[in-house]
């Protein structure tokens, strides 16, 4: 299924990954990474080892706010990618049914 992507400027890109990067070094971000699990796929993770995600990535007009950051697994992050949050529970559903056939 097609998504409109958003057109995002370098500029604003820009401003939202350094927005990113203070927030990585904050407690809250800390606070997350500590609980040691993926968002997504719940997996335990060494806290060092979950990627910083945005369920609505910037490229597609999210922000780098609280309530659109979550810990991630390398893996999940990288397959992922720049879905939007519906485009990724679709290709979740895809798994789960591949694997039942």
């Amino acid at each position: 299924m097609d998504y409109f992507i958003s057109t995002v400027t370098d500029q604003e890109l820009k401003k939202e990954k350094q927005k990113a990067r203070e927030l990585r070094k904050t407690q809250w971000w800390k606070g997350k990474c500590a609980k040691g699990a993926c968002y997504y796929c719940g997996k335990a993770v060494m806290p060092s080892e979950l990627t910083m995600d945005h369920v609505v990535p910037i490229i597609r007009g999210g922000k780098s706010a609280k309530n659109n950051i979550v810990p991630a697994c390398k893996e999940c992050n990288n397959q992922k990618n720049h879905s939007l949050p519906l485009e990724w529970e679709e290709h979740l559903e895809r798994i789960k049914k591949e694997q039942l056939d």
